[in-house]
């Protein structure tokens, strides 16, 4: 049984937005299951649902149309009406975080550069943008359990349903990794906070792209730097050595 396990989601996409991103948290078996029961319990103290999403929590905190959609929340919309109590939630979000998280690691894909890059080489048949940053991710992770000495390597899962996954865990067969494990967010609540770690970088990068000054949240605060990380994004330069290194020629974009 691995003692380390990390947990993934994504946020952004390739389609119309500018970024892609996948984020995550790695921790020890007895650290997610403090984790655990301090998410559990956080959520009933503020009578809000498990599982956490943070796109719904955010569109019913500044949206008025929100609680009129089919699928709005009815906690989301409930606690949303008292401003300062659904930020007080979210900064006890914050603190369990920190105080039960070993390592934080993400990869940010700016799609401007990934696109830039995909125009002349087939990249996005080798690797789509989740794919790409879900591997970075893994690498990452590597990084971390050599830092550490960690043995055995930690178990890694991933928030189902994201595309690109199956190109994924294709590439991590092929490499002589281990199989991806996919489940369902609502099971884990170290996917509910990697979902929130993803949002919040999404979230403010998003924000600064449109020339919006950074926000001083209390739990912003503590997500980017009260955590311990490893964050990585590819250049232009990495994306084109990497197509080399999958057999494309550079000069024709056939795969060799």
């Amino acid at each position: 049984m691995a003692m380390f396990t990390a947990y993934f989601d994504a946020s952004g996409s390739a389609a119309g937005q500018p970024y892609v991103i996948v984020a995550g948290y790695v921790a020890s078996f007895f650290q997610w299951q403090r984790f655990e029961d301090e998410w559990s319990k956080a959520h009933l103290a503020f009578n809000v649902e498990l599982p956490f999403h943070s796109t719904e929590f955010r569109s019913a905190c500044v949206s008025d149309t929100y609680k009129h959609q089919s699928n709005a929340r009815a906690d989301y919309v409930e606690i949303a009406k008292n401003q300062v109590q659904a930020q007080a939630f979210l900064e006890v979000l914050g603190k369990i975080q920190t105080s039960f998280i070993h390592c934080g690691i993400s990869c940010i894909i700016p799609m401007d550069v990934y696109e830039g890059v995909s125009s002349l080489l087939p990249l996005q048949e080798v690797l789509p943008p989740y794919a790409l940053g879900a591997r970075m991710c893994i690498e990452k992770l590597h990084q971390w359990e050599k830092k550490f000495l960690i043995n055995p390597p930690a178990e890694y899962i991933f928030e189902s349903g994201d595309l690109g996954q199956g190109k994924f865990t294709d590439l991590m067969v092929d490499e002589g990794e281990a199989v991806p494990i996919y489940k369902n967010k609502a099971d884990f609540a170290g996917l509910q906070a990697a979902d929130y770690y993803a949002w919040e970088q999404f979230y403010i990068l998003k924000n600064l792209k449109r020339g919006m000054e950074r926000e001083t949240r209390k739990t912003l605060y503590f997500l980017l730097e009260a955590i311990p990380k490893l964050h990585t994004s590819p250049t232009q330069e990495w994306l084109i050595r990497l197509c080399e290194r999958k057999g494309i020629d550079p000069r024709t974009g056939v795969k060799k």
